[in-house]
């Protein structure tokens, strides 16, 4: 059976998986600041001091996008989704593109900083979709592990 025959995710799983993707992010972004400091001490010599907020915003958004474009593009799934069944697919149902990527990431970010109000959005919506879903023409959907 095709993905597209699947309900869409609730919210409450949605954001259960992105619990579990933000401990692998976590992950990534300390990695990553050690590596960069590390480069920093080398390069310099000196211990740097606190990063401007700019560049550590920076580093933490190129870090999730990359993670979620390399997974959604792999698979349609990030290791919270796949722990909760959950899979990204496009309304046309071809491959998600790396133009899916970025309008979703961008309008999902842009949710969060509000408060989540484009993921709670959903609850009002007729067809169950969040800003990300709308703005990049895919959706979230809830494959349950005993269907194949």
């Amino acid at each position: 059976m095709s993905l597209q025959n699947y309900p869409t995710a609730g919210l409450l799983r949605r954001l259960i998986a992105m619990a579990y993707d933000a401990l692998v992010l976590l992950a990534l972004y300390l990695v990553a600041g050690f590596v960069l400091v590390g480069i920093l001490k080398a390069t310099t010599g000196n211990w740097p001091g606190q990063f401007p907020a700019s560049v550590s915003f920076s580093l933490f958004y190129s870090i999730c996008f990359l993670y979620y474009m390399h997974s959604w593009r792999r698979g349609g799934q990030t290791i919270g989704m796949k722990s909760w069944g959950l899979y990204l697919i496009t309304e046309d149902e071809k491959p998600v593109r790396l133009s899916h990527c970025i309008l979703r990431s961008a309008a999902g970010f842009f949710s969060l900083v509000i408060f989540g109000l484009g993921f709670f959005w959903m609850l009002i919506d007729g067809k169950q979709r969040t800003w990300h879903d709308i703005a990049s023409l895919t959706r979230i959907v809830y494959k349950p592990k005993n269907t194949d």
